[in-house]
């Protein structure tokens, strides 16, 4: 028997749960969050479903700590710097019975199958993430290694991903010309139109295909940039919380408001580096500025796109002071295989093997 504890003060839920009750699945209902701690402690659930704007979720970050094996379903409506922690699942909010089932429904799929992400209708879940690609310096291959990841990232769990690029530039960005792509839609519009809500971020996007994932790209004009506050873009990343179980955000290497705000928000950050004296030192002095983002799970790795005459592994790791997760090496001009996007290619250099491993060893919980 799965226990879920419900906390919701809709009427129509409340007063219509016990519809839902089976021989595998027992339903706890709490309208406030008050007594939320006693539920908690008296039932032990499995599955917490959240309909309202809890104001300490600490007690359920907790609750998670002590009980990994812990599931939370958390409305969209929950600010999501207060809700990083994987093990919570971001929905719509609970309108009626019937969406109350969809979610029972996923939960009673849970064990039966058993693996990394469960399907049902419009829902996915899946431990939902936002990893943030970020250099210090340009030429690093931080934009190859951020297509490449959101790219396995939707044809290793068909889930869906988007791409945000906020390396702001007068004119094209890199990625749009790397993919041959035209730079409008973007970002531009959510800017100027805040207030649009979902609408403005739907056009906002380049969406090719539900095969392939969806791209934001930077505003054409560089002045944009000032418009970009740290309220109006965590409000952007509060909306695409709602339609993506995979955010990755390729960073500018310039250390402004934004990116630290991006890195904040984030549940990893990817720091990619040349293998050379000049990258050690560079993220020797930034790691001091990220240290007390204690939940980070940091990874650093070393890109060798150009045949650098490089420094080894364990001479980076000893000048940086950061570990170093994985290499990747120089491919030569014979073996380069680019990636397809939208069925033409690009001027991406395909990373398959190095960037799966990264996924698979590093980033999934």
């Amino acid at each position: 028997m799965k226990i879920i504890l419900l906390i919701s003060s809709n009427k129509e839920i409340t007063d219509n749960i016990y519809k839902l009750k089976s021989e595998n699945l027992d339903f706890v209902v709490v309208k406030t969050e008050s007594y939320l701690v006693h539920y908690l402690e008296e039932y032990l659930p499995e599955y917490i479903i959240v309909n309202i704007p809890v104001e300490n979720i600490e007690i359920l970050n907790e609750y998670v700590k002590k009980n990994p094996a812990a599931t939370v379903f958390i409305s969209n409506f929950i600010h999501l710097q207060k809700t990083k922690n994987p093990k919570f699942i971001h929905i719509n909010e609970l309108k009626n019975i019937n969406d109350v089932k969809n979610v029972a429904d996923i939960i009673s799929k849970i064990g039966i199958e058993n693996k990394n992400l469960v399907s049902f209708n419009n829902y996915k879940l899946i431990n939902q993430q936002i990893i943030s690609v970020f250099s210090l310096k340009g030429g690093t291959g931080k934009t190859t290694v951020s297509f490449n990841l959101a790219y396995y990232m939707k044809r290793i769990f068909d889930a869906r991903v988007i791409l945000i690029d906020l390396n702001f530039c007068e004119g094209v960005s890199d990625l749009s010309s790397y993919l041959r792509l035209n730079q409008i839609p973007n970002l531009n519009y959510y800017i100027e139109n805040p207030d649009d809500g979902e609408e403005s971020l739907k056009k906002s996007l380049i969406i090719k295909n539900t095969d392939d994932i969806d791209i934001l790209f930077p505003p054409l004009h560089l002045t944009q940039h000032k418009k970009l506050s740290i309220l109006l873009l965590n409000n952007l990343f509060d909306l695409l919380r709602k339609f993506y179980n995979f955010i990755i955000i390729d960073l500018p290497y310039n250390f402004d408001e934004l990116t630290l705000e991006s890195i904040k928000i984030s549940n990893s950050l990817i720091m990619v580096s040349l293998p050379i004296y000049s990258c050690a030192l560079k993220l020797s002095k930034f790691k001091t500025s990220i240290s007390s983002s204690g939940s980070l799970n940091k990874l650093s790795i070393l890109n060798n796109p150009y045949n650098f005459t490089s420094i080894s592994k364990s001479n980076f790791e000893n000048i940086s002071q950061n570990p170093v997760l994985m290499e990747i090496p120089y491919i030569d001009s014979e073996s380069r295989e680019f990636i397809k996007f939208d069925n033409v290619q690009t001027d991406l250099v395909d990373m398959n093997r190095e960037i799966r491993k990264i996924i698979d060893k590093y980033l999934i919980i």
